[in-house]
């Protein structure tokens, strides 16, 4: 394979991962998601440009916590049922 090759190759490799874990952190956030007031099953991100993404909701707080450990417990421990009375107006990130 030449030099030429060989970068080309890298080139693509590192565009393709970063699209990859771009699309791993897309998902709705709670200003998109919201179809009502009540509590949301969300999942915090560290990083900030993120924010939380929301999985199920409107519920009330037993049904949500009950989606929650529907989960299992491995992933249900990363989940926080979020109650949101309004429409929530706080974007995240550069968007």
């Amino acid at each position: 394979m030449s030099v030429r090759s060989i970068r080309r190759l890298s080139a693509v490799a590192a565009i393709l991962s970063v699209a990859s874990a771009l699309a791993a952190c897309s998902g709705p956030g709670a200003s998109e998601a919201y179809a009502g007031p009540g509590w949301y099953l969300e999942k915090p991100y560290l990083v900030v440009m993120g924010g939380p993404k929301v999985f199920a909701g409107p519920f009330s707080y037993d049904k949500c916590e009950e989606e929650r450990t529907k989960q299992g417990p491995e992933v249900a421990t990363g989940l926080l049922c979020v109650n949101h009375p309004g429409k929530p107006n706080k974007k995240y990130g550069l968007y």
